[in-house]
């Protein structure tokens, strides 16, 4: 490879660019902002219903502020995806319900969840658990089919 060419990795589901830093960096001035918003928004539903159409992107952990200590940063399995706004941008989201990501861990798991799965994933409230000591975020989460023939 030369020195100014750039290089494509695969971060997630989609293709970012890198430079070489070791070498004469190349020129920003005609570069073309890709219309995706790295800058993860948290997903907190407010109303039983709110719902959002997605495409998964993977589950890692993420250091966020703990619930019990908030002087104190975790690691929350997160579930990221990606969300195509009305105004042709793409933001990604996250959220690390425990029960949400549990449900999407088990397809991952048998092989029918794969990173780019469209998704439409929908809050229906809380519910008690077990123990009765607390409740929990209660998901539906339905595959979409998506018509991916040109229009022309």
């Amino acid at each position: 490879m030369s020195e100014n060419e750039l290089s494509l990795r695969t971060d997630s589901a989609f293709e970012i660019q890198t430079a070489d830093l070791s070498t004469d960096l190349p020129s920003l001035d005609d570069a073309k902002e890709l219309p995706i918003d790295l800058c993860g928004n948290y997903w907190t539903p407010k109303h039983v219903g709110e719902f959002k159409k997605m495409f998964f992107v993977d589950i890692k952990p993420q250091k966020v502020l703990s619930a019990t200590n908030p002087d104190e940063l975790i690691d929350l399995e997160c579930a990221t995806f990606l969300e195509k706004l009305g105004n042709g941008t793409v933001q990604t989201v996250t959220n690390g319900s425990r029960r949400l990501v549990g449900i999407l861990e088990q397809y991952i798991a048998n092989g029918s969840l794969k990173s780019g799965t469209a998704l439409k994933i929908t809050y229906m409230g809380k519910r008690d658990n077990k123990t009765n000591r607390y409740q929990s975020d209660n998901w539906s989460v339905r595959p979409l089919r998506i018509n991916l023939s040109v229009v022309g």
